[in-house]
């Protein structure tokens, strides 16, 4: 066994504690990771309970969907206007202009165990359309805005 001296194992031991400190802090060393290129519109495995814009609704009924809106006939389905939703990608800005002048089509999502909603602010001026989520900018692909949002189809 070897036999170290009283200030030989004090060394270890503040070497010891200095490797130790260095491993709870690497993640302030390495550099922040990259925003992802793509993301989805909703969050993964996010259990939606509504979707509202204005008076117009998408809510969960059961393991359905149940369109609530004034518009009479939008040309698809509550389960098809949900799957947009699940499909939709989002790709980071790398520009965006002043968008002040111009009135954002306010979405509010819904989630379970979430008690507020999460905010999606649409700007459908621009190809393709913007997206806003609290300060992060993104386009919205793989998808059409009216797909999202049928009764915009027919005001």
């Amino acid at each position: 066994m070897l036999r170290l001296s009283k200030r030989a194992m004090n060394n270890v031991v503040i070497i010891t504690m200095l490797v130790m400190i260095g491993l709870f802090n690497l993640d302030s060393f390495l550099p922040p990771p990259k925003p992802a290129k793509q993301r989805p519109l909703l969050p993964e495995n996010a259990y939606v309970l509504k979707i509202e814009q204005d008076d117009h609704k998408l809510e969960r009924v059961g393991q359905s969907w149940r369109q609530v809106s004034s518009v009479a006939s939008m040309g698809i389905s509550a389960n098809q206007q949900y799957t947009a939703w699940q499909q939709a990608q989002l790709t980071a800005a790398p520009f965006v202009e002043n968008t002040s002048a111009v009135s954002p089509i306010v979405v509010v999502v819904w989630l379970a165990g979430q008690p507020q909603g999460q905010v999606y602010a649409f700007y459908p001026q621009t190809q393709p359309p913007l997206v806003q989520i609290e300060d992060d900018w993104y386009q919205l692909e793989n998808v059409q805005l009216h797909a999202l949002l049928p009764w915009l189809a027919h005001p």
